[in-house]
């Protein structure tokens, strides 16, 4: 037993175990093109690829609220990739080698991970885990200075990095979790909550004897808690006015409601916009039909979308779509010019990805890429060539059958 738990802490140091496989890759795309839209549209490509393996505890990629900006402050976007091995992957694009990992930071909390299940044979047995997976995470000034900084929810843990010119440095933890106190770190995200002018970070999760949403501040030398709420588990936050009153709310899947908290000073008050049948996972509020205000996108532990706006006195339903046969939407959900068309794109992964484009009264299918599989935990929009121009990154959290790997996208559109 502890040679099969040293041999494979030695392969998860190396990264050998699901951390190779294909080689990057270029190549098309199938689509479906709704020609509604104009016969002078272009297609998708694939213009990236990559497989990160077949073991389901190690190689299945995970989303975070934030994985797409200007990491370490060099005027460039950087691309988080992240999953359930112990590594955050940081993607940057050059010219002439295309996209690479600048940076593989590791787990800095060696120990607090918990015991993890491996069939052998007939039998199950729990092995150790020494690090957690990077199970949330955020490209965002978490420090107040001015600067960006990577943060990373693992499962037990919150901790933030900061670019020294050679490397990403760790800067401030705070432990949530522990063997005493079970649970676990779903997302993460940063943004001002308590419109003070500041960012704190938001992280959620299921935790026992604690509140399932944190809010940490960075006060100059650690991290404090300063908030809680909530019970039931919690995945993808999002901070963002969503009521169109000058200042931010957070929106949360609190179980299976979702729910809208407005911070009145000492706390948070609560009101929740709709109820389900099954887990809220993710909200994502931007601007998807050019009216001026954030709509909410909210996905589910369901193949269902929902859609819904401030109508002035309450939160409206505009939207409601429901993928039957297809894989759940989870946290596959983001918001984006990505056909280059001067109007926003909701991209929606199932095992597919959805591209909706609001035609002036309802979000019609514009496109729909058939090229990925499983289920897409991650689907997120971001310039991640630094082209101008928006790609869609998606990645697979489960597979549909174990000859196939657990891979991450860039789809590009061209002319």
């Amino acid at each position: 037993m502890k040679k099969i738990i040293i041999i494979l802490i030695a392969f998860a140091m190396l990264g050998i175990l699901g951390g190779g496989g294909m080689p990057d890759k270029k190549g098309d795309v199938s689509i479906f093109h709704n020609e509604i839209f104009g016969a002078s549209k272009g297609h998708f490509e694939i213009q990236w690829e990559k497989s990160y393996g077949k073991i389901w505890w190690w190689s299945a990629r995970y989303e975070g609220p934030q994985p797409v900006g200007d990491a370490d402050n060099d005027g460039k976007i950087e691309l988080l990739i992240g999953g359930r091995d112990p590594f955050m992957r940081v993607m940057k694009y050059d010219d002439a080698k295309g996209y690479y990992e600048q940076a593989k930071i590791i787990d800095p909390a060696f120990g607090v991970g918990y015991g993890l299940w491996v069939r052998l044979g007939d039998n199950w047995i729990e092995i150790p885990e020494p690090f957690g997976s990077a199970t949330g995470f955020s490209i965002a000034d978490i420090d107040n200075d001015g600067k960006n900084e990577i943060g990373v929810a693992w499962g037990g843990h919150f901790s933030f990095f900061k670019w020294n010119g050679h490397r990403y440095k760790l800067v401030g933890k705070y432990l949530i979790t522990s063997k005493n106190n079970g649970g676990t770190t779903l997302d993460c995200i940063v943004g001002d909550y308590d419109n003070d002018g500041k960012n704190e970070i938001i992280v959620t999760g299921g935790f026992e004897n604690e509140n399932s949403l944190i809010v940490l501040r960075w006060d100059g030398k650690e991290l404090v808690r300063v908030a809680g709420w909530g019970y039931r588990s919690i995945y993808f936050p999002w901070v963002a006015d969503v009521d169109n009153d000058g200042k931010n709310e957070v929106l949360v899947g609190h179980g299976r409601e979702l729910t809208v908290l407005k911070w009145n000073g000492n706390n948070f008050d609560s009101h929740v916009i709709d109820k389900f049948d099954y887990q809220v996972i993710g909200s994502v509020a931007k601007d998807s039909n050019g009216d001026g205000i954030k709509e909410i996108h909210t996905t589910f532990g369901y193949p269902r979308l929902c859609i819904y706006e401030w109508n002035g006195s309450g939160y409206e339903r505009i939207y409601d779509k429901i993928w039957n046969g297809e894989a759940d939407t989870i946290e596959a959900i983001d918001v984006g010019d990505v056909d280059n068309d001067g109007k926003a794109e909701v991209c929606i992964g199932t095992n597919k990805v959805h591209i909706l484009e609001w035609n002036g009264s309802g979000y019609e299918e514009e496109y729909l890429i058939n090229d990925t599989y499983g289920g897409l935990a991650v689907t997120c929009v971001g310039d991640f060539d630094n082209d101008g121009k928006l790609e869609i990154n998606a990645g697979a959290v489960w597979r549909e059958s174990e000859d196939q790997d657990y891979k991450s996208w860039i789809f590009k559109y061209v002319e």
